[in-house]
């Protein structure tokens, strides 16, 4: 029970030397979205433990990972990531592969590893929204699919028609050729006998 309380005392104030702080609100786009979360500590790490829970009572861990203060670059795996860069009192992380229905309450966690004691606070958390890529085209995707609705509908019109214009046309034709073909031929037959019309007559008159 003293061992218990000494570990108490000793540790309030100690915790009191490390703290957390995030924005209140950052939006993301096209499933990503920048957290910054800024600590101050009495104490210089070197060692650190970078955690990101997500809801507001910390029911789901989206990514941890450890970082050395002398290779400060750190990147997780998952269908949801986070990669990021440790420098002087801030944590910049980028988190990847969100969705519209990951928008929710999300909390930084800093853990200080090395040098000793061991230190560990959770921050105030940021309300993050990801934006649903819109359903609704734009003013020219619309356009887009306008045209190709009508080109698909005229194409649909001449596949259901099929060859019936076509042979109209060509019906037409030949019978306007054929009336021609008539006119010419009675045109030809009058003046052929036109001459031996005139030639009868003339023989009668003699």
């Amino acid at each position: 029970m003293i061992i218990t309380l000494i570990r108490i005392f000793i540790y309030i104030p100690l915790g009191l030397a490390l703290r957390v702080s995030q924005p209140y609100r950052v939006v993301g786009k096209e499933g990503e979205v920048p957290l910054r979360c800024s600590f101050s500590s009495k104490l210089k790490p070197e060692e650190m433990w970078v955690s990101l829970y997500k809801g507001l009572h910390d029911s789901e861990r989206i990514c941890s990972a450890y970082v050395k203060l002398a290779e400060p670059y750190f990147a997780t795996d998952g269908t949801v990531n986070c990669r990021g860069n440790i420098s002087s009192g801030r944590v910049d992380m980028i988190i990847a592969g969100l969705r519209g229905n990951d928008t929710d309450f999300y909390r930084c966690e800093i853990e200080i590893l090395f040098p000793p004691p061991y230190l560990r606070t959770i921050g105030n958390g940021t309300i993050v929204y990801i934006q649903e890529t819109p359903n609704c085209p734009t003013a020219s995707t619309q356009r887009q699919i306008q045209s190709q609705r009508q080109i698909s509908e005229w194409e649909n019109v001449k596949n259901n028609v099929g060859p019936l214009p076509l042979l109209y046309a060509i019906l037409i034709i030949t019978s306007c050729s054929f009336i021609l073909q008539m006119i010419a031929c009675k045109w030809r037959a009058s003046v052929s006998t036109t001459p031996m019309l005139s030639q009868k007559e003339s023989y009668m008159k003699f």
